[in-house]
């Protein structure tokens, strides 16, 4: 079995929202970021895929298994972690360990201690005791110590210092080094998922945006700017979470609509309007069809007089340059994640005007 955790067609309706049509792989021997607005529907997956709310349609498969057909077996390979501890605050570390061996055949003591000395947790300090951070590591050792294949996690760095997020981090790092181990993580921390993740699963609002590679999801966009006569009314339409002010414009666009926008406005701004006006020829003809003199077409763009590729001469000896494209007026920029998730949760009517 190459894939850990296998999503098909997932949906749950709710009054108000709907997750629909849900499908991503996670591999052995990887990181899979899902990230996506608050309300997106990421929590509501996870959800989903541990059994703790009721399907209405697709599938869910852990090493291969259904996640309710042959879900004790399934929860065995896999640890969830949340972004807030759900241990009783009462318990020490040892008395947790007592409280959740029993549900895991697995279960390694010598292994817990290990890591409870590992995190630096003194296994006699009470739950309620130790901070935000420690209690993660609690919830990680635990997790750790019955040799879990899949580890889940919902915000696990949300909240935490800056120091306590690098060592998390560095512990997923470590727990899928031998390839047999996986780890579905949801931040709004974008840092998080530049620094560690392999896959990203993006969810906005409700439906499924991307699931692939990281570096393919970020390679797949570009940020665009440019001042007001830069931006054609033609244009407007293929821009992505379009912003106006009164100096310009900023959007996302696709990098390959990029290549097409700039193949379509080299031909005039919008197909079919490369008048002759536009070349400041005589008639009113388009320029693809009129003659000049020699008999040879302005489109060869060498006409009466010589004239180079950029100039079309006409009989008058008048010449024209090519009229610029609206595009090469953009300043055209890598895309973060964090920009990406921003510009595509923004409404239709939100367009910043």
């Amino acid at each position: 079995m190459d894939n850990v955790l296998e999503v098909r067609h997932l949906s749950r309706s709710f009054p108000g929202f709907q997750l629909k049509d849900i499908s991503f792989t996670l591999p052995k021997g990887y990181i899979m970021g899902l990230i996506g607005p608050n309300g997106s529907g990421k929590t509501t997956t996870i959800k989903l895929i541990l059994n703790m709310l009721k399907r209405d349609g697709g599938e869910v498969r852990i090493l291969g298994m259904d996640n309710i057909a042959e879900e004790k077996a399934a929860k065995a390979e896999l640890a969830a972690v949340f972004d807030s501890n759900y241990f009783c605050e009462a318990w020490t570390a040892a008395q947790t360990e007592t409280a959740v061996s029993g549900f895991y055949e697995k279960w390694d003591t010598d292994r817990f201690h290990q890591l409870l000395e590992r995190f630096r947790i003194d296994p006699a300090k009470k739950v309620k005791e130790l901070s935000r951070g420690m209690q993660m590591k609690l919830m990680l050792a635990c997790a750790f110590s019955y040799g879990a294949k899949l580890l889940i996690l919902d915000e696990p760095t949300s909240g935490l210092d800056p120091v306590s997020r690098d060592e998390l981090l560095t512990i997923l790092s470590g727990y899928i080094e031998d390839g047999e181990h996986s780890v579905l993580f949801s931040t709004h921390i974008t840092g998080d998922l530049e620094r560690t993740a392999d896959y990203i699963t993006y969810i906005n609002r409700g439906s499924l945006f991307f699931t692939g590679g990281k570096d393919e999801f970020v390679d797949s966009f570009r940020i665009v700017k440019g001042g007001p006569e830069d931006l054609p009314e033609e244009i407007k339409a293929r821009l992505i979470g379009l912003r106006t002010h009164p100096t310009g414009f900023e959007a996302l666009v696709r990098t390959e609509e990029l290549k097409r926008l700039r193949h379509m406005a080299n031909q005039g701004s919008v197909k079919g309007s490369r008048k002759a006006e536009d070349y400041g020829a005589w008639g009113s003809g388009a320029a693809e069809n009129c003659d000049v003199s020699g008999g040879r077409a302005a489109e060869n763009r060498s006409a009466q007089g010589n004239g180079d590729s950029e100039t079309v001469r006409f009989p008058a000896y008048t010449s024209v340059l090519k009229k610029p494209s609206p595009v090469d007026g953009w300043t055209v920029e890598p895309a973060t994640i964090d920009e990406i998730v921003v510009f595509t949760s923004k409404g239709p009517d939100d367009n910043g005007e």
